[in-house]
């Protein structure tokens, strides 16, 4: 008896990516893409092309060029500088003073206030607590430090500011973005005429 063998027939179904697999892959590329954005549109603060002393202050020379700016002692009750911002990055964003939550006391008054338009002089322009600037714009920071109640420094001894971290927005998202300055800022302790601390301070 001849048997017949039936063959049997075994259907190849194609591959297809599971579902999980495809939304891990959208996730990604999405990522890489929000990631990318971020990066191009990353705001960045430089030094513009203004600096100018103020009230207590003097420059450093080192026979060449001015260095840094000095305040000796405690030569007025606030001391101040002038200098000026540049945005560096390729999208607007908004400069809203100074970020001191982490500053050590002694250097906790530090104020800002900005003037845009570098280039404009205007006598009655009104300084702001915020400034937005667009890609490339400066503008001028009037800084200030008040040292009335400021404790006074042993002769020898000595403070410096090197950057000033300010608070930056863009995009609606908040960060601080550290602007090293061409001449920080040194203070020198010094003994000799030193003023009292005001009477009216409360230094504890």
């Amino acid at each position: 008896m001849l048997e017949k063998v039936a063959a049997t027939r075994t259907d190849v179904q194609p591959w297809r990516p599971r579902r999980g697999l495809t939304v891990l892959v959208a996730a990604a590329l999405v990522l890489l893409a929000g990631a990318a954005v971020v990066w191009w549109g990353n705001p960045r603060l430089a030094p513009g092309s203004l600096v100018s002393l103020g009230n207590g202050m003097t420059w450093a020379n080192d026979g060449v060029k001015d260095t840094r700016m000095l305040v000796r002692g405690r030569p007025v009750a606030t001391v101040t500088a002038t200098f000026s911002i540049r945005n560096d990055g390729r999208l607007p964003l908004t400069v809203r003073g100074l970020d001191l939550a982490d500053a050590e006391p002694w250097l906790a008054q530090q104020r800002v206030t900005f003037l845009p338009g570098l280039s404009a002089e205007d006598g009655n322009a009104t300084p702001a607590r915020e400034v937005t600037l667009s890609a490339g714009d400066e503008a001028r920071v009037f800084w200030s430090l008040d040292m009335a109640c400021l404790p006074a420094m042993s002769e020898g001894s000595s403070r410096e500011i090197a950057s000033l971290p300010f608070q930056v927005s863009w995009w609606g998202f908040a960060a601080t973005r550290e602007l090293a300055l061409d001449q920080p800022i040194t203070f020198l302790g010094d003994d000799i005429g030193r003023p009292p601390v005001p009477s009216d301070c409360h230094t504890d």
